[in-house]
Parts: C-alpha cells; structure tokens; sequence
C-alpha cells in the first residue's frame, strides 16, 4: 500500500447492496445496530448510506477507517459476523465490497473571485 516510512494510507470500504423488497426497514434499523458498534472500533472515521434514486432496492455503504489494519480488526472481532447477520438477512445475495486505499489529495483550484 505505502511506502514504508509513510504513515498508513486510510481506507475506504464501499459495498453496492440489493435490499429484498419488504425489508428496507429491517435493513436500516439493523444497520443501525452495526453503526453503534463500528463507531466505537479503534480507526473508523466515518460511514455514509445512501440509496439509488433510480433503483430503490439499490443501496451504497460507504466506511472510511484509519488504516487497513483498523478494518481487519474490525472484521476479525468474534462479534462481527453475529452483529451484521441481521442486516445481510436482509440482501440479496448479488451484493459486491471493495477496500479501497485513499489517495493524497492534489492542490485545489482555485475558484474564480466574484467581481
């Protein structure tokens, strides 16, 4: 990932979810559950759900943690897989996660002043 003086690179998890009809409640209130909890784990910063305006079934998770090694921790606790059963009771099973490593930001541009 980074090189080996660097600091640890953050991460972004991203899952693309398909929510059974009938159960977006349960999906979001369970999913609440799992939020209680990650935001308590060592290394999380932030996490985002949104869901498609073109396909309401349709959902994105976003999390975005310290490091990789803060989500495989999070991933590895005994509890996992036992807190975020209810919420994927809820998925079909075409879902997709991906880690992703978050680049530097580059300079901004500047906006143009107003006259």
């Amino acid at each position: 990932m980074t090189g080996e003086n660097a600091a640890p690179a953050r991460v972004r998890v991203v899952r693309l979810l398909h929510v059974r009809a009938g159960r977006e409640a349960d999906f979001v209130e369970s999913y609440q559950g799992v939020l209680e909890r990650a935001v308590r784990s060592p290394g999380h910063l932030r996490e985002q759900l949104c869901r498609s305006v073109d396909d309401p079934g349709q959902w994105l998770l976003t999390s975005e943690w310290e490091s990789f090694e803060a989500i495989k921790r999070w991933r590895s606790d005994p509890d996992h897989a036992a807190l975020v059963e209810p919420m994927n009771a809820c998925l079909h099973d075409d879902r997709w996660t991906g880690v992703f490593e978050i680049m530097p930001e580059g300079p901004r541009a500047r906006k143009p002043r107003r006259g």
